[in-house]
Formats: structure tokens, C-alpha cells, sequence
């Protein structure tokens, strides 16, 4: 697995609870070094890397059930672009 830096954690953590974040209840799609990386909150490992963030977004779509229910979307600086709740 990947890991993400602790740096980049703290950075994130941030903007998480910008969010609304609630650890272990959602899962994030966020760029990093020029990939997509979908992991879920208050882990520091990653699920899956994509090339490109519509694979991203649709692959964390697939995940989302009652014990994760959100995706939160991330733009490339790391802000909220939009939530995706479980349907």
C-alpha cells in the first residue's frame, strides 16, 4: 500500500474538518503528485491510485455503503469540491 506523508495528513486533516469530516466515515479523492488517490479519513493508507480523477471519483462511488456513506471530493489544492452520498 501507499502511504501519504505526515505532513500532508495535517494539511488534509484541516480541510477535512472543513468538511465535516467524521474519522472513518467517509472516504476522500484527492490529488497528489500529479495522481489521484482515494483513501478513507483517518487513515494515512491508500486505497487505490488513479491517473485521472473521474476514474477516482467513479471507483470511491462503487465503495460507498451504510458504513461509509460520503465521498468528498477534493480539487487539486485540497479544498471541497462537492460531497457524493451513498444512494
Amino acid at each position: 500500500m501507499y502511504n501519504i506523508s505526515e505532513e500532508r495528513i495535517k494539511i488534509l486533516s484541516n480541510k477535512f474538518e472543513e468538511a465535516g469530516a467524521s474519522y472513518g466515515k467517509k472516504l476522500h479523492v484527492i490529488s497528489q503528485n500529479g495522481q489521484w488517490v482515494l483513501f478513507k479519513d483517518g487513515s494515512d493508507r491508500i486505497i487505490s491510485r488513479f491517473s485521472d480523477k473521474k476514474s477516482a471519483v467513479s471507483n470511491g462511488k462503487k465503495l460507498l455503503n451504510n458504513t461509509l456513506p460520503t465521498l468528498v471530493i477534493h480539487r487539486t489544492d485540497g479544498t471541497v469540491e462537492r460531497l457524493q452520498k451513498a444512494s
